[in-house]
C-alpha cells in the first residue's frame, strides 16, 4: 500500500511491488493514479481517507482471486512499461523525435 498526500514523482517502491507481481492499493491522486490502473493493477483510495484505505484493505483480503488477478496485471505492466529496456527505448524515442 501507497497511501500519499504528497504528489508523488515516480515512488520506486511502486515499481518494485510490480516487478514482484504485488497489486498496489494507492492514493489516486498524482503520478499515483497515472501508475496504478484502478481495478487493473491495484486500487486508488482517496488521498486522507483513512476509512477509504481500511475498506480498500479488507476488500484485497476477501477478494484473494481479484488480487491474485491484479498482481498478474500489475507484473504485466512492469514488464511492458519499467524494465530497464523498456525505459532505454522510451528514453531513445525521446531523443530521436527530439533530434527530428
Amino acid at each position: 500500500m501507497l497511501p500519499s498526500l504528497a504528489h508523488e514523482g515516480f515512488p520506486l517502491v511502486l515499481v518494485e511491488a510490480f516487478a514482484a507481481g504485488l497489486p498496489v492499493v494507492a492514493s489516486g491522486h498524482g503520478s499515483l493514479a497515472e501508475l496504478v490502473a484502478d481495478g487493473i493493477t491495484g486500487r486508488h483510495v482517496a488521498p486522507g481517507d483513512v476509512a477509504g484505505l481500511a475498506r480498500a484493505l479488507r476488500w484485497a483480503v476477501d477478494h484473494p482471486a481479484d488480487l491474485a488477478r491484479m498482481g498478474r496485471a500489475a507484473r504485466a505492466a512492469y514488464a511492458t512499461r519499467h524494465t530497464p529496456d523498456a525505459a532505454y527505448a522510451r528514453l531513445m524515442a525521446i531523443y530521436d523525435a527530439a533530434r527530428a
